[in-house]
């Protein structure tokens, strides 16, 4: 599912919106990198049989990201 389609079904509640807002300012994600993290957060919501994404997805989603890595292969 798009993450748009996430967005606009109200999927998401809006304290799990306004933390992945912030999260994605401080660590400096891409729409890409915003949008999976989106998604892996529905997966858990879903697994846990939750109708919308809440904070605990989102933070576990968050937990899930690697750090960027420095060094060039």
């Amino acid at each position: 599912m798009p993450a748009r389609w996430l967005l606009a079904l109200d999927g998401v509640s809006a304290a799990a919106r306004a933390q992945l807002e912030t999260a994605a300012e401080r660590l400096g994600l891409s729409a890409r990198g915003y949008h999976r993290t989106l998604r892996v957060a529905r997966t858990i919501a879903d697994n846990d049989e939750e109708e919308t994404v809440r904070e605990s997805a989102e933070t576990e989603a968050l937990h899930y990201r690697q750090p960027a890595s420095n060094s060039a292969p």
